[in-house]
């Protein structure tokens, strides 16, 4: 009985821990400050380190230091279905990250950060195919509003379309992370986030190192400015290990669409972070465009039905 106080399933059959859902939306609010920041971060590192070497540097040191730290869990968790299922979110993590980071060299941090912050209003077609939840006439509508919102953001100034390969790789990249945040969010109540989490951050190295080897040369970390290993600390330390195990973790206690609703204002704050730092222009049409896509992710979060309480048979 006192298990089912603590507890709800929202309208995909997931068990959610609501014991303290708000401080865990409050985490992930945290966590999309974090990766605000990172989107200006890693725009100024870029400029010395290629995104791939980066994204392996990133995860490869971040691995070692959530490793480290829950070292008594993954002897007690990891299995050959943890590491399974791991892989599986590493390989879509590392993919994801490759190309959003990469689209940084040829968009700005504001732009790709509102692009990427579609997938909000692309996870529940993505939980329909996973999860068999068929999705809400708010999510198809929020779907279109993004499209539009996208073809603001590409408007130049003399109104001519331009959906550059900066804005192509963050649109795939949304893609990728859509399908990264439904199935965390199925696998977080099945088995230890902790376990997987480490797996899924050892592993998203990987694609990022074959495309580094395959197509760039090895960087002379010895050259390397301090701003680029300050850089380096943060991503590594507070933008990955960090919130990688916040934002699992969270999702055993938050939908994954109001999870996704919260971290994608991390889009705002990196269009703010981008105009501090960056001296990036918006424009009107951009800023519309920025409107609109929120507009939209706000629209999606709409179409997800209430949790309803757990009964005690439920259990």
């Amino acid at each position: 009985m006192a298990s089912s106080d603590l507890s709800t399933r929202n309208s995909s059959g997931l068990t959610l821990d609501t014991s303290s859902t708000l401080v865990w939306k409050f985490a992930l609010l945290i966590c999309a400050l974090i990766w605000g920041g990172s989107f200006v971060v890693i725009k100024d590192a870029i400029s010395y380190i290629s995104a791939a070497w980066l994204m392996t540097l990133r995860f490869v040191f971040a691995v070692g230091i959530v490793a480290i730290i829950f070292r008594k869990k993954l002897k007690e968790h990891l299995n050959v279905t943890h590491i399974k299922y791991g892989v599986l979110l590493g390989v879509l993590n590392g993919l994801g990250f490759l190309f959003q980071n990469g689209a940084l060299a040829y968009t700005t941090a504001g732009k790709a950060a509102f692009i990427a912050s579609i997938y909000c209003a692309m996870i529940p077609f993505v939980n329909w195919l996973i999860a068999k939840k068929k999705p809400h006439g708010t999510s198809i509508f929020a779907a279109f509003l993004c499209v539009a919102g996208i073809g603001l953001i590409s408007l130049g100034t003399d109104f001519s379309f331009s959906f550059g390969l900066g804005e192509q790789m963050t649109l795939l990249s949304a893609i990728i992370f859509a399908f990264v945040f439904v199935l965390t969010a199925e696998l977080a109540h099945k088995y230890d986030i902790i376990t997987l989490t480490v797996v899924q951050l050892g592993v998203s190295a990987l694609p990022c190192l074959a495309y580094a080897l395959c197509f760039e040369t090895v960087p002379n970390f010895a050259a390397l400015p301090i701003n680029a290993w300050v850089a380096l600390a943060y991503i590594t330390l507070i933008a990955t290990a960090l919130t990688g195990v916040l934002q699992n973790r969270a999702q055993k206690s938050v939908t994954p669409v109001q999870a996704s609703l919260i971290i994608s204002l991390d889009s705002i704050f990196a269009a703010v972070f981008g105009v501090i730092f960056l001296a990036e222009v918006i424009t009107p049409t951009i800023f519309l465009g920025f409107i609109v896509i929120f507009v939209a992710i706000f629209i999606s979060e709409l179409g997800e039905k209430p949790a309803e309480p757990q009964t005690p048979s439920e259990s």
